[in-house]
């Protein structure tokens, strides 16, 4: 299937960049809105801890944009924060030599339209992947925790992953090199 259909375009509205510290609230915010709830449950959220984590992360891409990418699309109009994702590389099975990144974060409004979280959760597994393309990371692994995860892990086929129920894998070519 032709990913480029998902390309950032001038019509879309929203727009991408790195994440910065004055960011760090307002993804905390958005995920304690909208993916919170889901995770209760099962863990103990912590606003505090996520701030401090990526805090921690920003700090990282900022002095070695090799080892964290975080980013955040705002709303061209009102710069609100309508979307984040988090990839982390510096992961190693026990079994394989290979370094590999993982996709901590996707998080998108929930309030967006469909058409508009599915471009934007594109966008955001297109950006790992460039990302993992441009520092030579030989795998890309992304999962999800959420009780409905279907349409994402469909979404990572569609982009060549390999996905075996809520985790999707990829083995990342040079080729764009």
């Amino acid at each position: 299937m032709n990913t480029d259909k998902f390309l950032p375009r001038a019509t879309d509205t929203w727009l991408w960049r790195l994440a910065t510290m004055s960011d760090v609230d307002c993804i905390v915010r958005l995920a304690e809105q909208f993916y919170q709830p889901e995770i209760e449950s099962i863990l103990t959220p912590t606003p505090a801890l996520l701030a401090f984590n990526l805090r921690r992360g920003i700090l990282n891409q900022q002095f070695e944009l090799s080892r964290e990418q975080l980013i955040v699309a705002c709303d061209r109009e009102s710069l609100e924060i309508v979307a984040w994702a988090w990839c982390q590389r510096g992961i190693y099975m026990p079994y394989a030599p290979e370094e590999v990144a993982e996709a901590a974060f996707a998080h998108v409004r929930l309030d967006m339209s469909t058409r508009e979280r599915v471009r934007i959760t594109a966008q955001i597994i297109q950006q790992w992947i460039l990302w993992c393309h441009m520092w030579h990371i030989p795998v890309l692994v992304s999962s999800s925790i959420r009780q409905e995860q279907t349409a994402f892990m469909r979404l990572h086929e569609q982009f060549g992953f390999s996905t075996a129920g809520s985790l999707a894998f990829k083995r990342i070519t040079q080729e764009l090199t």
